[in-house]
């Protein structure tokens, strides 16, 4: 009994879930039919608008015909009208040609009924013309002629003065000749001077080659006789010493450590200069040179610079009382204060170095060789 009431009302369920479908469905379909009359009747009203719009440009283009078929009858009216204009125009030219030929036939007659009137003013004319030309042309030879005369006269001048500054010219150009010849003699001098002056010049030349090649194989000589044992300068032929190694800072005695050595150094050069017969024949003096830094005033470098030089030379005659006769003759000291310093690569002094004892010598005739210098790099 339970199971038939709920079947009856499942089934009463589903019948009331349909007709709500069904509903459903009809009203949805209402919708639908609505919408399609809407635009059913939307369209109806654009298609008459569009009918509309037509029968209007129909009815205009309707006038537009009617207005092009009056416009093509005024067309053929005046095409007639400008044929008849064309044929009154050739009327109206033939008259005309017709015209021109009897104008031209009148005149024709009239010019022969006035030839001879116009032949007799026409002769006298001509004699008027000549008469006029005849008495234009002699008054211009007369201006020609008066023109003549006065640039005859102004050639004539010019003439006279052209004359004159010639005779002047020919006597300026014999001056001219004269100092030209004066001029040439002169060169001529100049010339056997100059050539007097380059033989000269060739002559000193040799005389200097000479001079310098004495001192380079003296230089020579003396490397070759004291070998590796004394650093020779390679340009002078002095040879160096330390002050640091031969006297105390600021003092002018010896060292007794430096007399050893100083005197085998001395020894060998002097003796090398003045017994060796290759080179003693070319020494004119041996010069014991003492140079200072620049520490101090030059007045006081000057002097240490003197006595240090003097202790050199004291020490030579010292250690060599038998020369003392020839050392007379050849060596002297003096003493050079900083006047010559030593310069490193970087501009500076050198202070250590520029301290130094110099023995140099000069060959003979070397202030000769000086002065020839100076005059050959002018």
């Amino acid at each position: 009994m339970y199971k038939d009431n709920k079947n009856q009302e499942e089934t009463q369920n589903f019948w009331i879930s349909y007709a709500d479908l069904m509903a459903g469905l009809l009203f949805v379909f209402i919708l639908l039919v609505g919408a399609i009359v809407i635009k059913y009747v939307f369209i109806q009203t654009d298609l008459q608008t569009i009918r509309t719009d037509l029968q209007k440009e129909k009815d205009a283009l309707g006038l537009s015909e009617s207005d092009l078929a009056d416009k093509k009858k005024r067309l053929e009216k005046i095409q007639l009208k400008l044929k008849d204009a064309r044929n009154k125009n050739f009327h109206l030219s033939f008259e005309i040609t017709k015209l021109q030929g009897k104008l031209n036939s009148m005149s024709k007659a009239l010019d022969l009924s006035e030839l001879d009137k116009e032949k007799l003013n026409e002769l006298i004319a001509k004699k008027i013309e000549i008469i006029t030309m005849n008495a234009n042309e002699i008054q211009k030879l007369k201006d020609l002629l008066f023109d003549y005369e006065l640039k005859e006269k102004d050639l004539l001048s010019k003439n006279d003065t052209l004359q004159k500054e010639l005779q002047n010219s020919n006597n300026t150009i014999i001056l001219k000749n004269e100092e030209l010849a004066m001029l040439e003699n002169s060169l001529i001098i100049k010339s056997k001077e100059h050539q007097a002056l380059v033989e000269e010049l060739d002559i000193a030349k040799v005389k200097i080659k000479s001079l310098t090649g004495i001192k380079i194989r003296v230089i020579s000589k003396l490397k070759e006789k004291l070998g590796k044992s004394i650093a020779i300068d390679k340009n002078s032929g002095a040879i160096r010493f330390s002050s640091n190694i031969l006297f105390e800072q600021g003092k002018y005695k010896l060292k007794d450590s430096s007399k050893k050595e100083l005197n085998r150094l001395l020894n060998s050069y002097i003796d090398t200069l003045l017994y060796d017969k290759d080179i003693k024949d070319n020494i004119e003096q041996i010069v014991i040179e003492g140079y200072t830094n620049s520490d101090g005033t030059y007045l006081y470098n000057l002097e240490l610079s003197q006595k240090r030089a003097l202790e050199v030379m004291k020490f030579l005659y010292s250690s060599n009382p038998k020369k003392s006769a020839i050392f007379r003759k050849y060596i002297s000291a003096s003493g050079r204060s900083y006047a010559n310093p030593i310069m490193m690569e970087n501009g500076e002094e050198d202070k250590d170095a520029s301290r130094r004892i110099e023995i140099k010598f000069r060959i003979k005739n070397e202030k000769a060789i000086n002065e020839l210098k100076k005059f050959l790099s002018k």
